[in-house]
């Protein structure tokens, strides 16, 4: 019997893995088909964007951006949902996926295509994986790390944003791992989609051969919450807001509102000025990147949803951490920064790695 979806992706994708472990963990029936160059026309009928995941349903119906993906099968499988019920907890966990779509991401990419070790271990992996156990074009790996190494400016690593990158990632490792020493999953007996956003980039990390090191060293709570998400389960409900406020203030402090969003609100004006680059001091260091349309439209996204929730504590919480000031409308939402057809949150960034 034919399974109702396939999903088109790579295990080197962050995007597909993490829709890959929302559909085991919603029990949805799907096959898995690995983007490769055996695979490559089967995949082109379908996707608007050269970009994975890819989900094909059993009417041939394609949708591709991992986020929306997600949304809209939440909305047709209610069992064992991801989105908690206090609004205030589910908009934390929006804004949680944001954070490891468009700014965990960062790390990701930095640690996989700066050090030689992971540059080489990555590039194997990648012209393995498009191969498929073909015999491979001699110099495949080298064009495969030369052309990423050249996308490392997409996502603002170089040189003298490194520290900043790397002091970002072990910092949201001792954040979690003291989260998930209590809790099986981020916000209770279940996962969110802040769970799957989080994964998905972290699963990369621990299997680079740099991060991996640092994630086994430091965050043991995330290595087995990281097992889980493989094949999640509800082990129970949903914490409620006033359990989970105090042990993500920190998290919102220093890394939502201490670099994401400033890096988001700052993006967002340079696509709204038609610049050709962002520029924005994040704990005393220069940022800068290629402007990113997609991350300004999911900014605006953010801002809606904000917008949604009226809650005395939630707003206690986002203004007391500087998330709230930099959530403000600004004239970038008025523009249509987004509007086109660059990237996806799985695009710019992961492109090649597919």
């Amino acid at each position: 019997m034919t399974a109702p979806f396939r999903l088109y992706g790579a295990e080197l994708s962050p995007y597909s893995v993490k829709v890959r472990s929302y559909l085991r963990y919603k029990g949805v029936d799907f096959e898995w088909r690995a983007r490769t160059n055996a695979s490559q026309d089967e995949f082109q009928r379908y996707a608007k964007l050269p970009l994975i995941p890819v989900l094909v349903d059993a009417d041939e119906n394609a949708l591709q951006d991992s986020t929306p993906i997600i949304e809209k099968l939440e909305a047709q499988y209610t069992d064992h949902s991801i989105v908690p019920e206090e609004a205030s907890l589910a908009f934390l966990s929006a804004l949680i996926e944001d954070y490891a779509d468009e700014w965990l991401n960062k790390a990701m990419f930095h640690y996989r295509w700066s050090y030689p070790e992971d540059q080489e271990f990555a590039a194997k992996r990648i012209s393995d994986m498009i191969f498929e156990g073909a015999e491979k074009p001699e110099g495949i790996e080298e064009q495969v790390r030369t052309r990423m190494i050249g996308r490392l400016y997409h996502v603002g690593s170089s040189p003298e944003t490194a520290g900043l990158i790397e002091g970002s990632f072990t910092r949201l490792l001792s954040l979690l791992d003291k989260v998930l020493a209590k809790r099986p999953y981020l916000f209770g007996g279940r996962p969110s989609l802040a769970d799957f956003g989080l994964a998905g980039q972290l699963a990369q990390l621990n299997s680079d051969p740099t991060p991996g090191a640092l994630l086994r060293a430091q965050a043991p709570n995330v290595v087995r919450w990281l097992e889980r998400m493989e094949n999640p389960r509800a082990e129970g409900s949903f914490a409620s807001f006033a359990d989970v406020r105090d042990s993500v203030e920190d998290l919102l402090r220093d890394e939502i509102a201490g670099a994401y969003l400033l890096w988001m609100d700052a993006n967002a004006r340079a696509v709204a000025d038609d610049a050709s680059g962002v520029s924005v001091d994040i704990a005393g260091t220069t940022f800068v990147q290629k402007p990113q349309r997609y991350a300004a439209k999911a900014f605006s996204e953010l801002k809606r949803k904000r917008g949604l929730v009226e809650d005395e504590a939630l707003a206690a919480l986002l203004a007391a951490t500087g998330v709230d000031a930099l959530l403000a409308v600004s004239r970038a939402d008025d523009d249509d920064a987004g509007d086109d057809e660059e990237g996806g949150d799985d695009g710019e960034e992961a492109e090649g790695e597919e």
